[in-house]
């Protein structure tokens, strides 16, 4: 397979391997393989008699084949026809894809699932979350490289790059502790969920998860003027992001309404996953017009 293919099955992959994740999470299926890693329950072929680990197993068979796809992809890397950037950019999507299957391993060896809510789970969470949002970009990037490879990082990270990505890892992070709260921590409705966000004998979690909203807002805001902008200076069409602010905004708001539905959270995140992808894809097209600009 080309780079090209390889790096759009990756992309795909990530996409239904965090997606999977987020299915695990939501219905507490994290400890339906057990506390055996790679095997389930033991096994490389489990019984799949019960919905976790039915669940919990086709979350690793996605993942498995994610890194399997990102080591062909290493290895093709060591060819000649190769950029030197390409290849910078497929260590850092190794290291990602390889830092997320161990973290997903500790977090099953360590028991961190299902209705556990030690600290230690509180924090692989967001981090286990956050660090996919690193994977996304790298497979984004090369992605796009394979289709113009002339395009310099140079031009991506600028400053406005980089505080739209600090606002991406925080929104995704907060999210990540708002959806592990509703699992642990249900309310019994919209307006007790409101309550115990802002009662001080609330769980941690609880009183965490009003940041998520707060800091999704901003990054709204934030992306609405940064797509205008890539307009009005690139020429850019940046409708794409718009749409998926406003669905993601949208589900977020009726899901917190209905009291959390498993279904709209795992679409949620889906949405915010896309958003994410293209936002990286509209700013590499940005620094292809300007590596175009500068010849």
């Amino acid at each position: 397979m080309t780079l090209f293919n390889l790096s759009r099955s990756g992309l795909i992959l990530s996409i239904f391997s965090i997606i999977a994740g987020a299915v695990v999470r939501a219905t507490g299926s994290g400890d339906g393989c057990g506390s055996s890693w790679p095997t389930c329950n033991g096994r490389v072929i489990p019984s799949l008699n019960s919905a976790s680990e039915q669940i919990e197993f086709s979350h690793r068979a996605i993942s498995g084949l994610l890194l399997i796809v990102t080591i062909a992809i290493f290895i093709k890397s060591f060819n000649n026809s190769v950029t030197g950037l390409q290849k910078k950019v497929i260590n850092y999507l190794t290291f990602f894809v390889i830092l997320e299957a161990l973290i997903g391993a500790v977090i099953v060896l360590y028991e961190w699932v299902g209705m556990n809510s030690s600290i230690p789970r509180i924090a692989a969470v967001p981090l286990h979350l956050v660090n996919t949002f690193g994977l996304l970009a790298m497979y984004t990037i090369i992605f796009k490289l394979t289709q113009n490879p002339e395009i310099k990082i140079s031009n991506l990270i600028d400053r406005k790059f980089k505080i739209i990505t600090f606002l991406f890892i925080l929104t995704g992070a907060t999210g990540s502790i708002a959806a592990l709260a509703d699992v642990l921590f249900p309310s019994e409705s919209f307006i007790a969920g409101i309550v115990e966000d802002f009662d001080s004998t609330s769980e941690i979690l609880t009183r965490l998860r009003v940041l998520h909203p707060i800091v999704s807002t901003v990054l709204s805001f934030v992306l609405f003027n940064e797509s205008k902008r890539l307009e009005d200076k690139f020429n850019l069409k940046t409708n794409q992001i718009k749409i998926l602010v406003i669905i993601g905004v949208t589900l977020g708001v009726l899901n917190v309404f209905i009291n959390i539905n498993i279904f709209l959270s795992v679409v949620h995140l889906l949405v915010a996953d896309l958003l994410w992808i293209t936002y990286i894809y509209t700013s590499m097209q940005k620094s292809y017009k300007k590596s175009l600009n500068h010849k």
